[in-house]
């Protein structure tokens, strides 16, 4: 990793192991980038999740609304569920 600071961008309190991007329009615009540790990015990773469990619920109950078809979120979020489970 190059251009890497001795500690993680985000706690200040180990060396980063990883290098992130993350953006989010929900409720405010967040955009972040840097080197974090393990501990940081698993947090990371749990918020994105959040993410997008809201903006599929969005999604969702925006084509429900207009009376449509929303199997394809449901296939989705099950290929999602079992990627997860099988690691």
């Amino acid at each position: 990793m190059r251009d890497a600071p001795e500690l993680c961008g985000l706690c200040s309190g180990r060396p980063p192991v990883f290098y992130f991007e993350f953006n989010s329009d929900i409720s405010q615009k967040q955009n972040l980038s840097g080197f974090c540790c393990e501990v940081c990015a698993t947090r990371l990773l749990k918020t994105l999740e959040r993410t997008e469990s809201q903006e599929w619920a969005q999604e969702e109950a925006a084509l429900a609304a207009d009376d449509l078809d929303t199997a394809e979120f449901h296939k989705r979020l099950e290929s999602l569920l079992a990627t997860a489970e099988a690691k």
